[in-house]
């Protein structure tokens, strides 16, 4: 082999109580959903929500989502039933759902019902209706029903999840004790954001419910748009960097600061949505007593709604819910990429890095160089940036804020190598430890010298390697591709070895076997 001197230049520098288990999807005998889009209609006591998915890849991606307050439930605890009016207005609603299902040729339906319809002394007067509507039938969640599609639409996005979950809605509230993703205990309680209901109602009825304390949680996953109201409302008054609410970690203190001014006479609205302003004080009466009660040491915001549980349970199999942030990159790669199959060489050259990272990494740099020529159609002064802010605003519930933003620090850097002068989201500067920054924009760096080196095929990338021995980043280049290598490519390869700690070495070879390499 033969050696390049690199010192010619200079370097620039994330029961009842108790429920059976929740049902595995059987692989063997579920087969994978067929191509083409399928809805889901939740009819809730405060809103009625259409959400059409894209089943083409195996992540399944909304690609219309309508929600109209129609406020089913609203004097249901007084009366037992739903009123006229109330029902008029749901029914027009779902008029215009089935003319959007119809029109966007939706192959599978599935409207479910839940507390309302369920509670409501006359509840056929509104599902009669709105099955002839929709010429389908409309499924009454039971209670148990309902708490199981909740469990499974977190899991189905955080499959290890452990503590208690939270559903929140205008007529009940689903609590669920999972650990490490299987269901413990499960209870709903007809107590919603649309209830007359006192606190010390909502403390005795918890309390009739002991595992709810002793089951021991650290956090609360609080689904629905209560506790999205509460995430908002942080965000504004703490001014936290990222806003997306999906995954937003809130600490018990100041959940509980937020629900008591939201209860008191004079409350600040600051963040508040107009359309829950009504109904919030309620909501942090509720949400103040099962935080307190619980115990619980923080509140993580979840995105997922009994919908993802509809998804799971009937249209995805255990393969396709194995990481759905893999799979959402996956599919990235094979829209953005510019030359076919150019990621599992870029991974085989990333995998050495993943020794100087943090435990963890490896993931995410996998993820990361399926991403990697992510808005390479922008401009060159914004690619990094915009590519950046892509993945910050990612419209998934599988990836954690922390993974956003080193997702996000990582593809910056691919763009933009260490230029000083590019546009920058404030964002990549937060949430994340110095190192956990570096080990980001060591991957970008190296992901930006393998792509231009190899001009973003895949055949030179296959003949190159990386190598971490005795503080040195060494390269090994297969001699038939020694002229890809000239200044520029070596610049960035000192780049690169700087921000690793590491001195560079380039060594050629004559010939890598690349059968034995698997590529």
């Amino acid at each position: 082999s033969n050696e390049i001197n690199l010192n010619r230049g200079q370097m620039d520098l994330p029961v009842s109580d108790k429920l059976p288990v929740v049902p595995k999807a059987n692989t063997a005998k579920k087969p994978a959903p067929k191509n083409g889009r399928v809805a889901v209609i939740d009819i809730g006591s405060n809103s009625l929500r259409l959400v059409v998915y894209d089943k083409n890849g195996a992540y399944p991606s909304p690609l219309f989502d309508e929600r109209a307050n129609c406020r089913l439930g609203e004097g249901l605890d007084k009366t037992e039933e739903l009123a006229p009016d109330r029902i008029k207005y749901a029914l027009q609603t779902l008029r215009r759902f089935a003319a959007i299902i119809s029109e966007m040729k939706v192959e599978s339906c599935y409207p479910i019902a839940t507390a309302a319809v369920r509670r409501a002394k006359n509840g056929s007067e509104f599902r009669d209706p709105a099955e002839n509507i929709l010429g389908m039938p409309v499924q009454i969640l039971s209670k148990a029903d309902e708490a199981n599609h909740v469990s499974r639409g977190l899991t189905l996005n955080l499959p290890e999840a452990t503590g208690l979950v939270a559903d929140l809605g205008g007529g009940s509230i689903e609590i669920i004790a999972l650990r490490r993703g299987e269901v413990c205990h499960s209870v709903s309680l007809n107590y919603g954001h649309l209830s007359s209901v006192t606190a010390s109602e909502i403390g005795s009825a918890l309390a009739e419910h002991s595992w709810i304390r002793d089951f021991g949680a650290k956090q609360l996953f609080g689904v629905g748009g209560s506790f999205r109201t509460i995430g908002s409302a942080f965000i504004s008054r703490t001014g936290y960097p990222l806003h997306v609410l999906h995954g937003l970690k809130i600490k018990r203190k100041d959940v509980l600061a937020i629900c008591r001014d939201l209860r008191s006479d004079e409350p600040s609205l600051e963040g508040v949505p107009l359309s829950r302003a009504a109904t919030i004080p309620v909501a942090a009466m509720i949400i103040q007593e099962l935080i307190e009660f619980s115990k619980v040491y923080r509140l993580t915001v979840s995105g997922t709604s009994v919908r993802d549980g509809v998804i799971a349970i009937n249209e995805l199999n255990a393969n396709q819910q194995a990481d759905f942030l893999m799979a959402v990159s996956e599919e990235i790669a094979d829209s953005t990429g510019r030359v076919a199959n150019v990621s599992p060489a870029l991974k085989k050259f990333l995998k050495p890095l993943s020794k100087i990272c943090l435990a963890g990494s490896e993931r995410l740099i996998n993820v990361a160089a399926n991403m990697s020529d992510l808005c390479w159609h922008e401009h060159s002064d914004l690619r990094g940036d915009i590519a950046a802010r892509h993945v910050l605003s990612l419209p998934v519930n599988c990836v954690t804020h922390k993974e956003r933003v080193w997702l996000a620090v990582a593809l910056y850097h691919r763009h933009f190598g260490l230029k000083p002068n590019k546009a920058r989201p404030q964002d990549l500067d937060v949430l994340l430890s110095k190192k956990r920054i570096s080990d980001a924009m060591v991957i970008g760096l190296a992901m930006r010298f393998a792509l231009i080196f190899s001009a973003g095929a895949s055949t030179p990338m296959k003949l190159i390697r990386l190598k971490i021995k005795d503080s040195k980043l060494i390269l090994k280049i297969d001699k038939s591709i020694e002229n890809l290598m000239d200044h520029h490519c070596e610049r960035r390869l000192k780049q690169l070895a700087a921000s690793a700690g590491l001195s560079p070495k380039i060594i050629l070879k004559k010939k890598f076997n690349l059968m034995k390499s698997g590529l």
